[in-house]
């Protein structure tokens, strides 16, 4: 599941990490703004690419899998 700050980061996080829309909002909606002025680009739930090897959870550091 992936989650995009306000400032436009991507953070991908596993099923058992997944923050619930509300935590998410909190942690990571007042990063700043996003890149080239387009204000705030916080995401819940977004569309991510396929996970490859080494792409892990945020929080605990998992592998994550097409699962997540």
């Amino acid at each position: 599941m992936r989650v995009y700050t306000s400032a436009s980061d991507p953070l991908d996080f596993c099923r058992r990490c997944r923050p619930t829309r509300g935590e998410a909002r909190a942690r990571y909606e007042t990063l700043g703004p996003g890149p080239d002025g387009r204000g705030n680009c916080f995401g819940y739930d977004e569309d991510h690419p396929e996970y490859e090897p080494g792409d892990e959870c945020e929080t605990c550091k998992r592998q994550l899998t097409e699962n997540d």
